[in-house]
Formats: structure tokens, C-alpha cells, sequence
């Protein structure tokens, strides 16, 4: 690992290595001001959200007495009515008297209309025959809306106090909340009814809502056995925080999640058997209570970045800039072979070393001349050994004159052979333009194809598929030619069946495809893979098997990429034994 780091190190440039080091100077001694600074807030932001979460349940629970305080004098003011009793003496079976169902139904309305918490009202006696009233349906069957039996023992539990009673449904939530007191008689103190509020449970939530903050978010109230009553969220259940509310003795507690930064606190309501659950964030406190403390930190940390990075910048500037000065002098010595010189204006290291490259530049400049003229001279003499060669017209007048000794002796194979020798030489000797339209091209191929058909016979036959409309466009010169000739020596000449060359030139896109392909033996597929390659790299170490090279490929295929650039040139499709394909792809040009 250490050789690694040490590797990468020494590759890193100068310029790298120096904004590592005033990186590093600036940010070690932020990251451990920043590290204090958080660590010392830690238990700040711990004793505020406890002690805030404290006075919030506290004042929640002094809420939830008055609440409960106030639906007790209601229980109170029935029991005071002497009427009332009057109403629990009917038996089941008899009629009351209009006055007394009258009393009893405007008394229960009136409460309801006056209460907003009170969702229903019930006045019922042992034998459950009942007086109620409901602020949706105008009245309510005891019967229907929750267990009387259950209800009328925990009545009795109490002991002539009013107790909470919660209603669960199928999947054991609460759907409905109740305030019960047993009626006992005033001089015998015998039971003789039950009292029953069924609450508004979203005016419950009422009386804690507007406590709710960004810190504190999650308030809820919990029954006995930790059952959703009211509150933030219906769905708020989490087995081991329930399990750590369950085993708590004293009436308060929190507990804080430092992973996820939340505090969770819980109080018992007095009088009751619920609890408030409350949750909140640690990140959203240290927001409104750091947040000044952290902008003066944001302050004090920018103004020193800054001040360390101006510093930094300019120490850097001081060192690269004779460093970018003669890296941009040895890059013209290296592109251009143009002497280059250097301003020194300094007596340090980088100064001496500025010094030695104006002198080794010279040097290499002056050797650069020499080698030149050396150059100049042997590519002088070449061309004068090459004009002392056979002159090319020569060579026309001779074929001129077998060409007309072949007319006079009536053999026109010859005359034909001839001339297409004669424009074949014509065109390899390389006057004029190294472009020609394809059609001239292709007269070029008839030509070849002709010598070649005298010597091949019924064994060799051509075929052509070509797009009329590219006949135009301006190709290679002599850039056919090669392709036709490995077709024919390196696939179809071994072979004693009729051999086949199929020429096809297409438009695709915006690209001449040329494909030439031959019925001859073909290439194995690992040939055909290391011919790609090459062709990709231009290499010109083309071998077609049995050690055999082929020096036109190479030249096709360097030319295509010298003209055109290296997305164009030669691909090679073939099976052994059946067919190769030789495809070529230049570019179509205005």
C-alpha cells in the first residue's frame, strides 16, 4: 500500500503536488476547529432538547387536566339533577312521562351543543334502557356504539370517580373514546346508571396542536398499553421504543438516538392512564439555536480560507510560472524543432535550470541544421539515381509499337492486352492528381481484369454491382487495383474450380462501401481477427498465411488513412474454405 502511494505521489505534477500541500495546511487545522466546535455543542444541544421536550409535555399535560377537569363538572352538573334520577327509576317495560324524556333529551342536546369535545352523550340505566344524544345522528344506541358491560365494570373499578374508557376495532386500534361514571344513588348509594361521553378525538388533538414546532414535530397520546389514541401519526408504532416506554417506572423519561440524531421523551398524564409520546429532531434544534454561533464559525473559517488560499495561490504562481515557461519552450523545441528561448529572471534553481535549456536548445538546434542538410543532400542524389533510370516514355513507345505489329499481324488479344497494360502503367506512374473520380477508377479494374481473364481463362469470372450515382466521386487513385489483385493471387489461384471476384459499391450514410469478395479458400478466423487489428493500428506486417505478405493491402489501407483519416479503411470478413470479403469504406466529399 505504501509502495503504491508512493508510486502515485511521483506521478503527480508540481502543480498537483503544491495544491495537495496548501490543501492540507488549510484544511487539517479547519477539520479540527470544526471538530471542537461540534463536539462542544454536542452536549448543549442534549441538555437544551431534553429540558424544552420537559417543559413541552408538561404544559401538554396541564392541557389534558383542564380538558379532563372540565368534562368532569359536566358528570358533576348531571348528578346533581334530581331529574335525572327520576328518569333511572322507569323500568324498562313503562313510558316516561313527556316531560321527563323532554328534560332529559334538551338537557343532553344542550351539553352537546355547548362542548365541542363531546361527540355523543348517553344516559343509561343498569337494564340498559338509555337516554342519548349525538351532534351527527341526534341520537346513539348504547348497544351499537361499545360494550355497556365492560364499560359498567370499569365504572365500578373507579370507585365513584370519572375514569377514561377506549373502544379498539378489529385490527386493535382505538376507534372511540369514552368518559364513564357510575350513578350511585344519594341515599343508599346503590348503582343506578352510567354516565357516557363519548369524546371528539380531533378536539383532543386540539388542545396540545398549537405546541407543535420544528423541533418537535411527532406528538401523540398513548393508552395504558402503548394503543395510538391521538396525536401526529396513526401508524406510530416501534417495538423497542414501546418496549422502552413500558419498562420506565418514573412518570418521565427520554432517550436520545445519537445515530439519527432524535430525541424521544414520553410523560404520564396525572389522572389518567395515557402518556404523551413525543419525538423530535436534534439537527432542526441546532439549527435555531446554533445558528448564530455556526454563521459567526462560517465567518471566521471563510475569512482564513481565504486568506490561506490568496497566500497559497500566490506562493504556487511564484514557483510554476518559470516551471510553465520552459515547459511551453521545450513543447515548441519538441513540435516545431524552432530554437527557443527562455527568460531567466531569477538566481534560484529554477533560474539555473532555465539557463541550461537556452544552451542545450541551442545546441539541439544547431544539430538539427546539420542533419537537415545531410538530408537535403542524399534525397538529391536519389533523385538523380532515379532519372538516370529507364525514362517511362521509353517504356509508351514500346508498347506502342507492339500494340501496332499486333493490328498488322491481326492478333487482337494482344492489341487488347497492351493497351490495358499501357493505362495501367500510365497510372502507376503517379503524374497528376493522387485523386480520380471512381469511374476512371473502375477503368482501371476493366483493365487489370483483362490481362489477367488472358491468363486465367474460363477459371476467372467478374461480376460488379455498383451505384451509379458515386461513379463521381473522387477516390484514391489506384486503390482498387491492390484489392483486385490479393483477390485473385492469394484466394481464387490455388484453386481448381471456377473462381468468382464480385465487386459491389454501395452509398451508406454518408460513406462509400467498396466490397470485394472472392469464392476462394478463404482464412481461419484467429488470421482474420489479427488482420483486423492491424488494419486498425495501420500496421503494414500484413501476413496472409503460409508466411505470405501483402504489400497492396498495407499501402491501401495507409493511404485511405493518411487521405482520410483513421475512421476509414480496410475490414476483413472471411470463412475457410468458402468466401473472403474485403470491405472498404472512405468518406463521400462535395
Amino acid at each position: 500500500m505504501f509502495n503504491y502511494i508512493k508510486r502515485f505521489y511521483k506521478k503527480m505534477s508540481i502543480k498537483q503536488k503544491l495544491l495537495l500541500l496548501f490543501s492540507v495546511q488549510i484544511i487539517i487545522p479547519m477539520a479540527f476547529m470544526g471538530m471542537m466546535f461540534y463536539k462542544n455543542t454536542e452536549s448543549i444541544i442534549q441538555n437544551k432538547s431534553v429540558s424544552y421536550s420537559a417543559d413541552l409535555l408538561k404544559m401538554i399535560e396541564l392541557r389534558m387536566n383542564d380538558f379532563s377537569s372540565n368534562l368532569v363538572s359536566i358528570t358533576d352538573d348531571i348528578l346533581y339533577d334530581a331529574k335525572m334520577y327520576a328518569i333511572l327509576d322507569e323500568k324498562k317495560s313503562e313510558v316516561a312521562t313527556e316531560d321527563l324524556r323532554d328534560y332529559c333529551y334538551n338537557l343532553l342536546r344542550r351539553i352537546c351543543l355547548s362542548n365541542k369535545e363531546i361527540q355523543s352523550i348517553t344516559l343509561a340505566s343498569l337494564n340498559e334502557y338509555e337516554y342519548s344524544y349525538d351532534l351527527n345522528a341526534g341520537g346513539v344506541s348504547i348497544e351499537s356504539s361499545a360494550s355497556f358491560k365492560a364499560m359498567l365494570e370499569k365504572a365500578r373499578l373507579a370507585q365513584h370517580k370519572p375514569t377514561w374508557y377506549t373502544e379498539v376495532d378489529e385490527e386493535n386500534k382505538v376507534r372511540n373514546l369514552y368518559l364513564i361514571r357510575m350513578i350511585y344513588d344519594s341515599d343508599d348509594f346503590s348503582e343506578r346508571g352510567l354516565i357516557i361521553l363519548q369524546i371528539n378525538r380531533q378536539r383532543l388533538k386540539d388542545v396540545y396542536n398549537d405546541l407543535s414546532t420544528e423541533f418537535m414535530q411527532s406528538i401523540n397520546i398513548l393508552s395504558k398499553d402503548n394503543k395510538w389514541i391521538i396525536g401526529t401519526e396513526e401508524d406510530w408504532y416501534n417495538e423497542e421504543e414501546n418496549e422502552w416506554i413500558s419498562n420506565q417506572a418514573d412518570n418521565w423519561g427520554y432517550r436520545i438516538d445519537k445515530k439519527e440524531q432524535r430525541l424521544l421523551a414520553f410523560m404520564n398524564i396525572e389522572g389518567t392512564e395515557w402518556k404523551i409520546v413525543a419525538e423530535g429532531s436534534l439537527n432542526q434544534l441546532v439549527n435555531e439555536e446554533m445558528g448564530h454561533f455556526r454563521f459567526l464559525f462560517i465567518i471566521v473559517m471563510t475569512f482564513t480560507i481565504l486568506l490561506l488560499s490568496i497566500f497559497s495561490i500566490l506562493m504556487a504562481m511564484d514557483i510554476l510560472s518559470p516551471i510553465n515557461r520552459l515547459v511551453h519552450s521545450i513543447k515548441k523545441v519538441e513540435e516545431e524543432n524552432i530554437h527557443q528561448e527562455v527568460i531567466v529572471d531569477r538566481e534560484d534553481e529554477l533560474g539555473y535550470l532555465s539557463k541550461c535549456f537556452n544552451k542545450m536548445s541551442k545546441e539541439i538546434d544547431n544539430l538539427l541544421n546539420r542533419v537537415y542538410k545531410e538530408e537535403l543532400t542524399r534525397r538529391e542524389a536519389e533523385l538523380k539515381a532515379l532519372q538516370a533510370q529507364i525514362n517511362p516514355h521509353f517504356l509508351f513507345n514500346t508498347l506502342e509499337s507492339i500494340n501496332w505489329m499486333a493490328q498488322l499481324n491481326n492478333v487482337p488479344e494482344i492489341r487488347d492486352m497492351v493497351t490495358s497494360l499501357g493505362a495501367l502503367i500510365e497510372a502507376s506512374i503517379g503524374k497528376g492528381s493522387p485523386m480520380v473520380p471512381l469511374s476512371k477508377e473502375l477503368k482501371y479494374i476493366d483493365s487489370y481484369l483483362l490481362i489477367m481473364k488472358n491468363r486465367y481463362g474460363e477459371r476467372l469470372s467478374y461480376e460488379s454491382d455498383i451505384d451509379t450515382s458515386l461513379l463521381g466521386q473522387e477516390v484514391p487513385k489506384l486503390i482498387l487495383q491492390p484489392l483486385i489483385e490479393n483477390a485473385i493471387y492469394h484466394g481464387i489461384d490455388k484453386m481448381r474450380k471456377k473462381g468468382t471476384i464480385k465487386l459491389t459499391i454501395r452509398r451508406e450514410d454518408e460513406t462509400i462501401y467498396i466490397e470485394i469478395m472472392d469464392n476462394g479458400k478463404g482464412m481461419l478466423p484467429e488470421e482474420v481477427e489479427d488482420l483486423n487489428q492491424k488494419f486498425k493500428e495501420d500496421r503494414d506486417d500484413y501476413i496472409l498465411g503460409d508466411n505470405r505478405k501483402s504489400i497492396g493491402l498495407a499501402n491501401v489501407n495507409g493511404r485511405v488513412k493518411l487521405f482520410f483519416g483513421k475512421d476509414y479503411g480496410l475490414q476483413i470478413e472471411s470463412e475457410y474454405e468458402t468466401y473472403t470479403k474485403m470491405k472498404l469504406y472512405l468518406p463521400i466529399r462535395d
